[in-house]
């Protein structure tokens, strides 16, 4: 089961790119927070349809890859 944390900025409108933040543990939005909300908090949800999906992270760019994809594998290359 993954679970991502969400954060609501209450004074933004429905819609606004800044009325969610999204986070995928803790720890990252707590260093969010730091700098930009130290008494925000956040709720941890559960990801529906998650389980079959092996997923990796690009550490070049953050990218979310599905592993089990070879085009999308094959078609995320960085020049190095």
């Amino acid at each position: 089961m993954t679970i991502v944390w969400i954060y609501v900025d209450t004074n933004k409108e429905v819609g606004d790119r800044d009325h969610l933040k999204v986070f995928a543990n803790p720890d990252a939005a707590d260093e969010w927070f730091k700098e930009n909300d130290p008494e925000g908090v956040v709720f941890g949800y559960e990801v529906l349809g998650d389980e079959t999906r092996p997923r990796s992270y690009c550490q070049a760019c953050g990218a979310l890859i599905d592993m089990r994809d070879l085009s999308q594998i094959v078609a995320h290359v960085h020049d190095t």
